[in-house]
């Protein structure tokens, strides 16, 4: 193994998880059919049936759903945030476009499972903060030599994605309806739009940051009227994030986030003003033997890595739910999710 230069993340990440750390003592069936690149039809799940071929939305309906008592939940939010960190490193291709295709019909039940929501953004992030530039020790180095502009949002880590392939070429756009940096879950051209971020393509940084990128995300600088994200995540809306990565976030001194697990959440709640119960958590996550499905991923890239830390993070939230990121598709899994986010709209504190 190559040894690597330890990185850390600057700005709004290790300012928050810094002060913390001292603070605790140290949609429709109408929807546009049209394929993607690599022939992907992204509107394929809508009402998407898993291997049980039980509907995503069977048995939540007319703004209520059962809880494990068999008690009628009442929903009490009317806006989601959903942020999707998407792994960006050389063994994710698969991964990427099993997410570009079940996402689409996912969140379209969701809107039919919970009525009461009017507004759903949605935010793909991906790993690291260079969209293939320099070397993994200093992956901006070459920014002066190519002209490239490292100062921009597309190289800052948490900066949500506007643009194909984590703007390899920053030319392109996907052309969110929006005019922002997020999309409109609601829109009849999400499934395109999504399609177009969430391939955020495989030449980044082999060591990732999935949840330092997670909490820069939701960072005030980045949320500012004039940041990257520009008021993406909102107070008075459920926030809901996905973590999909075939690989560890590892300790800092070998190139992961800042912080633990522990911190991790502690960041997020604080985020979501000390509010657990507004925030449903979300991984697919690998590895063997956690999960049948995964080879080691030193096997080769249809593995997956052990991520204990990242599992750790995901079920520290009340609300949470972890799958194999190695299953054949996702649907499955999103099935299982949308309970949690009917119970995350239910217990949700306005």
């Amino acid at each position: 193994m190559t040894e690597r230069t330890p990185k850390t993340i600057s700005g709004p990440a290790t300012l928050l998880l810094a002060s913390l750390a001292l603070a605790c003592g140290g949609g429709d069936d109408s929807a546009s059919g049209d394929s993607g690149e690599d022939g992907i039809d992204l509107t394929e799940g809508i009402h998407a049936t898993g291997t049980t071929g039980t509907s995503l939305d069977d048995g939540i309906f007319d703004g209520t759903a059962e809880d494990s008592s068999g008690e009628g939940q009442q929903f009490r939010c009317n806006a989601v945030d959903f942020v999707f960190v998407v792994d960006n490193s050389p063994s994710m291709t698969d991964e990427q476009q099993f997410l570009a295709q079940g996402v689409p019909g996912f969140v379209d039940a969701m809107q039919n499972a919970l009525p009461n929501v009017e507004s759903v953004r949605v935010g793909v992030i991906d790993t690291d903060s260079y969209p293939g530039l320099g070397t993994l020790e200093d992956p901006l180095d070459s920014c002066s030599a190519s002209g490239v502009d490292c100062s921009s949002c597309d190289y800052q880590l948490g900066s949500l994605l506007t643009k194909p392939q984590s703007a390899s070429d920053p030319e392109l756009s996907c052309e969110f309806s929006t005019g922002a940096p997020y999309m409109d879950g609601t829109s009849e051209t999400f499934p395109n739009e999504f399609g177009c971020a969430a391939l955020v393509g495989a030449v980044g940084n082999p060591v990732e940051q999935q949840a330092g990128a997670l909490v820069a995300a939701m960072s005030d600088e980045l949320n500012a009227a004039e940041g990257c994200n520009q008021g993406f995540i909102r107070d008075d809306a459920l926030l809901i994030f996905l973590l999909i990565t075939d690989e560890e976030d590892n300790w800092a001194e070998l190139g992961g986030s800042v912080g633990e697990p522990a911190e991790w959440f502690d960041a997020v709640v604080a985020i979501k003003n000390g509010r657990e119960t507004n925030i449903v958590a979300l991984g697919l996550l690998g590895g063997s033997p956690k999960f049948e499905d995964c080879a080691d991923l030193s096997q080769g890239v249809d593995g997956a890595e052990q991520s204990s830390r990242l599992v750790d993070f995901v079920e520290r939230f009340p609300n949470h739910a972890v799958g194999s990121v190695c299953s054949d598709g996702y649907g499955p899994f999103f099935q299982e999710v949308l309970a949690k986010v009917a119970e995350g709209c239910a217990n949700f504190i306005p």
